[in-house]
């Protein structure tokens, strides 16, 4: 058995402040990106989910445009979505087939004057 002597223990010392400091700093930097960007991310999942699910069932080919958006709206108020503008569905048929386009940008404060913008841009068939 190896005997520990004072020499060894002093070599083996814990983290530094500035270390700790860095390790919290870059934990806090993406806490910050994951808090701020992951609504945004979640609000366009629940806009598509709702939107495949009306292609999937069929039912929007008895659907025009204006009342699409309805649904979607009274949908998104259920699922407490507030910052999404349902005039960014469009629909068009090709082939007698409806396609939804769902395209859209959010700009999110970052910190201070640095801002983030996601661009959302899907087509659903």
């Amino acid at each position: 058995m190896k005997a520990f002597t004072v020499i060894n223990l002093n070599r083996q010392a814990g983290a530094s402040n500035l270390e700790m400091l860095m390790t919290f700093l870059v934990i806090a930097v993406f806490l910050t990106f994951g808090l701020k960007l992951g609504p945004l991310y979640f609000d366009h999942n629940i806009v598509t989910s709702y939107t495949k699910n009306l292609i999937e069932s069929g039912e929007i080919a008895n659907l025009n445009t204006s009342e699409l958006r309805r649904k979607v709206g009274d949908n998104l108020l259920i699922n407490n979505v507030r910052d999404f503008d349902v005039t960014h569905i469009r629909m068009a048929k090709e082939n007698d087939k409806p396609v939804v386009t769902i395209a859209y940008e959010r700009r999110v404060e970052l910190f201070f004057n640095l801002d983030v913008v996601a661009k959302f841009d899907t087509v659903l068939q």
